[in-house]
């Protein structure tokens, strides 16, 4: 009778240690969870191509980049960590070379994630690819981020968005338009032709602003309709960039500086201010 009322208290006890060491793992699973949760689509700005030298280095992107033990790099990674005093976490789903028709994959992959927030810069490569004006490419445009958007819209209804606008390229051709190593840069590497080739002529520049105000346009209309979900800011396309804040790479991606100023450009009309 006693070994019977012993072995029955063992199990008795073991069970009730293994509901309470059960429980507090699971306690501490969700402790270790980060406490918000973002993502990044785009292309090689947001993944900060030639930012630090030759490469990728996403440490140092406008949008989730973690800076390095050396460089403290003003991030909207860094600056929601530091306002909200929580643990955060960053997916980056942006692609060189990426174009509006890559976008809705890139959002598929972050509506996995269930993000809090997130941030869209996407439209340099259409418009370096973009020869002549045309409204089904502006239209295929429109179809493209706002699909990315519904996307992600699906995983997360209280999702925050800053879509960004697209930089002003036509800026970046004036500022470096005398420095011969980059004016030999872009034509050896037919780096945007549509806007830096030496041969183009002012009409043809002037018609490239035309589609970048066109898309810049586009994506404000897009936003007007998703208002509770959506921050945008056109006046930041007319940000002008200075010298320090392009790659000294390849004259063209956005240097360190570059990136902390679309940052806190993007920062002070999104949504933590």
């Amino acid at each position: 009778m006693d070994r019977t009322f012993k072995t029955s208290s063992r199990i008795l006890i073991t069970f009730i240690l293994s509901l309470f060491l059960g429980n507090t793992h699971a306690q501490d699973d969700n402790q270790s969870k980060p406490g918000f949760l973002m993502g990044a689509l785009g292309d090689s700005i947001t993944t900060a191509v030639n930012a630090n030298g030759v490469g990728i280095h996403k440490n140092f992107s406008w949008s989730t980049g973690k800076g390095t033990s050396t460089r403290n790099f003003q991030s909207h990674y860094k600056k929601i960590e530091e306002k909200k005093r929580i643990e955060v976490k960053a997916y980056n789903m942006a692609k060189g070379g990426a174009r509006s028709k890559d976008l809705p994959k890139q959002a598929i992959k972050l509506a996995k994630k269930k993000v809090d927030y997130a941030t869209i810069l996407i439209g340099a490569n259409n418009l370096c690819d973009w020869k002549t004006s045309n409204q089904q490419q502006l239209d295929q445009f429109e179809k493209d981020v706002r699909t990315s958007i519904n996307t992600l819209l699906e995983s997360n209804r209280n999702m925050k968005i800053f879509l960004a606008p697209v930089p002003d390229m036509y800026n970046l051709w004036w500022i470096n338009r005398n420095n011969n190593k980059c004016t030999k840069m872009w034509d050896t590497f037919n780096i945007c032709s549509s806007i830096l080739s030496s041969s183009l002529t002012k009409g043809q520049r002037e018609e490239f602003k035309q589609r970048w105000e066109d898309l810049n346009r586009t994506l404000e209309r897009i936003s007007y309709d998703y208002m509770k979900n959506i921050k945008f800011d056109l006046g930041i396309s007319y940000t002008r960039f200075q010298r320090k804040h392009v790659s000294t790479v390849d004259c063209f991606h956005p240097s360190l500086e570059g990136q902390e100023l679309i940052s806190n450009k993007a920062w002070a009309n999104g949504w933590f201010n």
